[in-house]
């Protein structure tokens, strides 16, 4: 009965999470239909995003406070409803400042989402096979970049922007029904009361994490991997493939779809190799950063537009930094006792996300640099986005750099 109940608490917590990835991602297919909806500037258009992932980022410390005092449940609830809100907000906004209203809503509930699966993960699953499981599931939830991609794509073409967001919401209502109907904290056998895990004891057992080097270890980790993808998938990539590099949009949606099909593949073998040969995960970190700064530094130094296998080739190489960004959490379980795994997993998960609204915000503010500085009529040109996609270069270098620092210490306490 135990595994039965297990079961249907993965697949819950595991839509949940695939709802909060489409609701995440929706701006990024969004993001040229927001231009002609509400005219606006880069900067503009990426406050869309970046205020929505500066909630998430801000969020998730005190979220993981509360895991570890009242359990995931509630949170996902708790996440799913915000989302929803904000979505059906985002549909009938008709100035952007409305709709910057709704998408912080929807990186709030966002927030509360996916550290509350992992702990779940944790909760219901024998240690050998968390690795495994949490590369699967977040894998299986990261199709919900596909479902912004395509099915919502094509009802933002064809019904418009309301009707759109309105379904969009509509799916994150229905992870309310189900993380209600079937979500459990632990196994019956496993429950154990958090009355005396105050929010008190909860932020001394951040402070106490966060003093560890192999838990900023794991911070680092996630800032380097996860943002380029972020980035990427959540808003510049589709304006980058079909302004700058003139590229259709069909072509813009299909290596969206790519970039999540290749991190589905990717993340069932990291999570293999994580299980069997933890030893490696220190070298999948170092490789995967290095080709992502190598991919962004040719298309900065290309000449003109890149031809559509290189395109291909970019995609491929950010999309691996996704599913590797989750060897962070994997690092960040090793070192820490269960009862204080909540704070450490939303400390590190910080990581990705401040990286990803910091890289947007600088990109925005270049594009339109470069606009008045050239004269031309749109700020989505192939020298603009030259600029402002460089802008990870730097960015991800700070990460690796820290990444290197803070292994070298946990290496004086911890075999990793």
């Amino acid at each position: 009965m135990s595994k039965l109940h297990g079961n249907a608490v993965m697949a819950a917590a595991t839509f949940a999470y695939f709802a909060s990835v489409m609701q995440r991602s929706s701006m990024g297919v969004g993001s040229l239909s927001a231009v002609e909806k509400f005219h606006t500037s880069a900067t503009a258009l990426s406050a869309l995003a970046v205020f929505q992932l500066v909630v998430y980022a801000v969020m998730q410390i005190p979220v993981g406070v509360l895991l570890d005092r009242f359990g995931a449940r509630i949170l996902i609830i708790i996440g799913a409803i915000s989302m929803t809100l904000g979505q059906f907000i985002v549909a009938l906004a008709q100035t952007i400042e409305v709709a910057y209203i709704g998408r912080m809503l929807v990186g709030l509930g966002d927030a509360f989402t996916f550290i509350s699966m992992v702990r779940l993960i944790v909760a219901w699953n024998e240690p050998k096979q968390v690795p495994k499981q949490q590369q699967l599931l977040t894998s299986l939830g990261q199709l919900g970049q596909i479902a912004s991609a395509v099915p919502f794509a094509i009802l933002l073409a064809n019904t418009g922007w309301q009707n759109a967001f309105e379904i969009a919401a509509s799916i994150a209502l229905l992870s309310v029904v189900f993380s209600v109907l079937f979500i459990k904290n632990e196994p019956e056998h496993e429950k154990h009361s958090r009355h005396e895990m105050t929010i008190r004891i909860a932020t001394k057992q951040l402070v106490e994490n966060i003093r560890f080097a192999g838990v900023r270890m794991s911070f680092w980790t996630h800032f380097t991997l996860q943002s380029s993808g972020s980035v990427f998938a959540l808003l510049w990539g589709v304006p980058y493939l079909v302004s700058g590099q003139g590229q259709s949009r069909e072509f813009a949606s299909s290596m969206l779809i790519f970039q999540t099909a290749l991190g589905l593949v990717l993340g069932f073998f990291l999570g293999w190799l994580a299980s069997n040969y933890p030893r490696m995960r220190v070298r999948v970190v170092v490789i995967v950063a290095s080709a992502i700064i190598f991919a962004w530094v040719v298309m900065a130094l290309l000449p003109g537009r890149a031809p559509s296998w290189l395109l291909v080739t970019l995609v491929f190489v950010i999309a691996a930094g996704g599913p590797a960004s989750m060897l962070a959490l994997d690092f960040s379980r090793t070192f820490t006792p269960k009862e204080r795994l909540g704070s450490a997993n939303g400390f590190v998960n910080v990581g990705g996300f401040l990286a990803t609204f910091v890289t947007m915000a600088v990109a925005g503010t270049i594009l339109d640099f470069v606009q008045q500085s050239t004269g031309s009529s749109s700020p989505y040109t192939l020298e603009g986005f030259r600029w402002a996609m460089s802008a990870q270069i730097a960015v991800l270098g700070l990460g690796l750099a820290m990444f290197l620092l803070e292994l070298r210490k946990t290496r004086q306490t911890v075999d990793v």
